[in-house]
């Protein structure tokens, strides 16, 4: 689609069910604090049509040979992952936010895998409807979001034990046609501008929570479902757009919203359910679908590094400190945070493995490392920025101040860099960008929890790390282990392991990150 025919098919969807501090919207297309959002996926659809994007976020697909979005194509080969990695970073450097349409490729990326290992064990037809369904969202290039974090409730509790069945999104009722599913999901990016929310679990299940090991696709517009925006610090400041105030006190054009969601009793048809009651493959989906997840994040990670670091140097350039020894060494900093998120992610997606369903699934350590990277390195790149604009990202004067007939010129000659290069309007409009990058958006808030937080890139991490392998490496280097032929068979295993690509079969999981 092109970006009036995306925009025409947001605004033909049905009435749905959406509020913001206190009152129902109406029009999402035309409620300021969805504008910026509405901008950020706009321009995605966009740069699809311009010829020096359309190589880089737009791929052949495999169903069909015809191009499609690289957010409705499955990965299939380690160049499709550095696509991916290099598609999100570049996208990051020109809106600086979410894309809106990740999440639901990463969907794709564990649903085709999961959904192929239960038909070939159990005899579902669960691979079939969903590569029906992914035709489907190809053909009409649609844009998807997963729905993966329940609010879990009392954390001590495993889901059949929560005191509210709706802590977890559950199936309520198996017909003959479908099933019926309720539950919350939260914190969930860009869904209002979805056509399709595609349902997985939030964490491995054992038997006794079968009810709540579903994964399904919805319309995002279906009866039955409420969505609750959540605010950011800058949300009041969309309305004061318009006339003279052209919206620098918003940083960018491009944001991106959050949304808690509410599913009362949604039926979905048989065709559009991927998982239903199979515990025993909540976990296998989970690890293919965070593989891909956390490799996009280094690149999204990165562009947004980048960004924040021509941010601060333009700053710096402004008021005449970009010669000083500790700036140029802050700035280097945050740029090689962006390089170090970044070639995580590109060596996660090259040291792969090819999944016997065709996809291709990122190494899971090398991707879980990349995530936890995520989590710290670009705070210490948004602590650089805030260090070099001093207080002035919270304290400078609204453009409404800097615009008004009496202070107006007052507050421009107190923020007037003496620059000759660049006025007060240019230093607030770097100032607010580094303000919204740093608290006023998500941003910050993705690079923490967005695809998993810290704790669940180290669990993951664990769990795919030989723990057994490390240690022997130490017994043979050190005479521990006497017997001269096995030290000699782990020595040929560690030559044929790195010369090989590994397969699913080939990675560790700890028998206690099983459990949990």
């Amino acid at each position: 689609m092109t970006k009036e025919e995306y925009q025409k098919s947001i605004r033909a969807r049905r009435p749905m069910n959406v509020w913001f501090l206190g009152e129902k919207i109406e029009d999402l297309t035309t409620f300021p604090p969805l504008a910026a959002s509405f901008n950020a996926i706009s321009k995605v659809y966009d740069l699809q049509s311009d010829p020096k994007w359309r190589d880089l976020i737009t791929v052949k697909s495999h169903l069909t040979g015809d191009p499609v979005s690289i957010y409705n194509a499955p990965l299939r080969s380690p160049e499709d992952a550095n696509n991916k990695t290099r598609a999100a970073r570049a996208l990051a450097e020109v809106i600086g936010c979410c894309t809106h349409r990740c999440t639901g490729s990463e969907a794709f990326a564990g649903l085709g895998p999961a959904t192929y290992d239960m038909d070939q064990d159990l005899g579902t037809h669960y691979f079939e409807r969903f590569m029906n369904f992914l035709r489907y969202v190809q053909d009409n290039d649609l844009s998807c979001t997963v729905t993966v974090t329940d609010i879990k409730g009392l954390r001590t509790l495993p889901p059949h034990k929560q005191p509210n069945r709706d802590n977890y999104v559950h199936i309520d009722e198996i017909r003959d046609d479908g099933i019926v599913i309720s539950g919350y999901k939260a914190n969930q990016t860009g869904i209002l501008f979805a056509h399709e929310v595609i349902i997985v679990p939030t964490t491995n299940m054992k038997p006794e929570d079968k009810d709540f090991a579903v994964s399904c696709a919805i319309p995002a517009d279906s009866p039955g479902i409420t969505f609750v925006m959540g605010r950011t610090p800058q949300d009041r400041r969309f309305f004061e757009v318009g006339g003279d105030i052209e919206g620098i006190d918003l940083g960018k054009p491009y944001a991106d919203h959050q949304a808690l969601v509410y599913f009362d009793k949604v039926f979905v048809p048989n065709e559009r359910v991927f998982l239903c009651g199979e515990t025993d493959y909540v976990s296998r989906l989970l690890s293919y679908f965070t593989a891909v997840h956390r490799l996009t994040a280094g690149g999204c990670k990165a562009g947004g590094c980048s960004a924040l670091a021509g941010a601060a140097s333009l700053i710096a350039d402004m008021i005449g400190v970009q010669k000083a020894g500790h700036i140029r060494t802050k700035l280097t900093e945050m740029v090689m945070t962006a390089e170090t998120v970044y070639g995580l992610s590109l060596a996660s997606g090259v040291e792969g493995f090819k999944h016997p369903s065709g996809f291709w699934i990122p190494n899971p350590l090398l991707s879980h490392t990349c995530k936890y990277t995520c989590t710290k390195m670009p705070f210490e790149a948004m602590r650089v920025a805030r260090d070099i604009i001093a207080g002035t990202g919270e304290t400078a004067p609204s453009e409404i101040d800097m615009r008004h007939p009496v202070i107006g010129e007052l507050c421009q000659n107190e923020f007037n860099p003496g620059n000759p290069d660049y006025d007060a309007f240019d230093r607030l409009r770097a100032t607010r960008f580094i303000e919204h990058m740093v608290r006023g958006s998500n941003w910050s808030a993705m690079a923490l929890h967005g695809g998993g937080n810290q704790e669940a890139s180290t669990v993951m991490a664990r769990a795919f790390t030989d723990w057994g392998h490390l240690k022997n490496i130490v017994k043979v280097a050190t005479g521990i282990e006497k017997d001269e032929a096995k030290r000699d068979a782990f020595i040929g295993s560690i030559g044929e392991k790195a010369g090989r690509i590994c397969t699913f079969q080939d990675l560790p999981q700890a028998e206690e990150d099983k459990e949990k």
